[in-house]
């Protein structure tokens, strides 16, 4: 296959792997810590930058519904469409700007809603600020994420890369938990000085200081030039890869597995909104101590789901993340009061099968299918857009039971399509 005839994603990681050899120890630790230091910030302002729980209570103390108080998660999740257009339509010169540029706006969506919340202002225009919040918020923070991995691809070693990794994913995940707390004493009990909306519009202030600081570290990134090549028609390129994608049975069963895997997990906001009943206090009094406890857990999840994988294989990490929705979902319905609560920890482990289902995809595929592979299981996300608002539509109309038992239906199913799924890896 000629270079010419390959997606432009491909080039992408063909190139970084094609420059590896010519990177230093230095170029190793300067561009892996950039990496870090920008997870770091974006983790100690997870309460903001991850739509959902905090949306839909803000938006709850409103006054919206619950199928409007989910629907900021719902646009989050639309949104993240973008990185596949762009990936296709940016040069190589450009990707460190990209990340600067796309974190640069997320801050200033970030800083929109702050406004909204400071200012006088209606119900009603402020809701609309958080649901465009998610909106334009999918388009920056996944694109940010596709060109701030090639810039470490391009800036690490494939040791420095692993290195960075294992350092950046365990130990940033704690710093989400500070942050989240810090979150909750701002909500609840509250600072003197701070009343509603004012002390959700300092979560909000602090979430815009952190991803500018984001955009002022990716500057940091020192990569090595890479030759731009010519673009294909991004028609050809979409048909052609979705055509190819589709027609193998095992990526069509994970790509339906994605979707429900994802319209499962979905029922995270929804759940806070429930607390209500479950605990008989103010959503607003657990949102940032329910953000500590779903990283918390994703934390511990991650070693113990990193360990499966490492005896049994990543199917069986996969698996085991669409398990512990099965039973978030389940243990929400179940346990009322203070154990309640735990049933964020076991969604926010069974979040990491974001990680472990693309994982699987690559790993299924062989290297020159692997990148345009993971480009169309991405379009799994926005597919399951309508998730979140479903979950809250559900519960307006018929109790929250349906919504547990639509959670736990589209986990069972994806697990179903998973093991159909099962294939051989293949070698590099």
């Amino acid at each position: 296959i000629s270079m010419r005839q390959r997606s432009p994603i491909w080039h992408r990681i063909e190139y970084a792997f094609q420059i590896a050899p010519m990177l230093s120890p230095q170029d190793d630790r300067r561009n892996g810590w950039v990496f870090t230091l920008c997870y770091a910030l974006i983790f100690f302002s997870a309460p903001v930058i991850y739509v959902g729980v905090v949306q839909a209570t803000l938006l709850d103390k409103l006054g919206a519904s619950a199928a409007i108080a989910n629907l900021p998660a719902s646009t989050y999740m639309l949104g993240q469409i973008a990185p596949l257009f762009f990936s296709w339509l940016v040069p190589h010169r450009l990707e460190r700007s990209m990340v600067v540029w796309a974190n640069l706006m997320t801050a200033s969506v970030i800083g929109m809603v702050f406004l909204s919340l400071i200012l006088p202002a209606p119900p009603e225009l402020r809701i609309g600020a958080v649901v465009l919040q998610g909106l334009l918020q999918g388009l920056s923070s996944s694109t940010s994420f596709v060109f701030m991995v090639q810039c470490l691809r391009r800036g690490t070693s494939e040791a420095g890369l692993a290195l960075t990794l294992k350092r950046t994913f365990g130990l940033t995940p704690l710093i989400a938990v500070a942050g989240s707390l810090g979150a909750q004493y701002v909500l609840n009990p509250g600072l003197p000085f701070l009343p509603y909306p004012y002390d959700f519009a300092a979560i909000y202030l602090a979430g815009a200081t952190c991803m500018t600081g984001v955009a002022l570290s990716a500057r940091r990134f020192q990569l090595l030039e890479v030759a731009d090549e010519p673009r294909t028609a991004f028609v050809s390129f979409l048909t052609g890869s979705a055509r190819s994608f589709f027609a193998d049975r095992r990526m069509s069963f994970l790509w339906l597995a994605y979707v429900l895997w994802y319209a499962s997990l979905s029922i995270t906001s929804n759940l806070s909104l429930y607390t209500r009943s479950a605990m008989g206090r103010d959503p607003k009094d657990f949102s940032g101590l329910i953000m500590a406890i779903r990283f918390g857990c994703k934390s511990a999840g991650g070693f113990l789901l990193g360990g499966l994988s490492e005896r049994s294989g990543i199917r069986a990490g996969v698996i085991g993340t669409t398990v512990l929705l099965v039973l978030g979902c389940a243990w929400a319905w179940a346990i009322p009061g203070w154990g309640y609560l735990f049933a964020f920890g076991l969604l926010g482990a069974g979040e990491l099968g974001g990680a472990y289902l693309p994982n699987y995809v690559s790993r299924l595929s062989t290297p020159a299918e692997s990148t345009r592979n993971l480009a169309m299981i991405t379009l799994a996300t926005p597919a399951s857009s309508f998730a979140p608002v479903m979950h809250g539509v559900l519960s307006d109309r018929f109790g929250f039971a349906t919504s547990f038992a639509m959670g736990i239906a589209c986990a069972l199913a994806a697990l179903l399509l998973v093991l159909a799924a099962k294939g051989k890896p293949v070698e590099n």
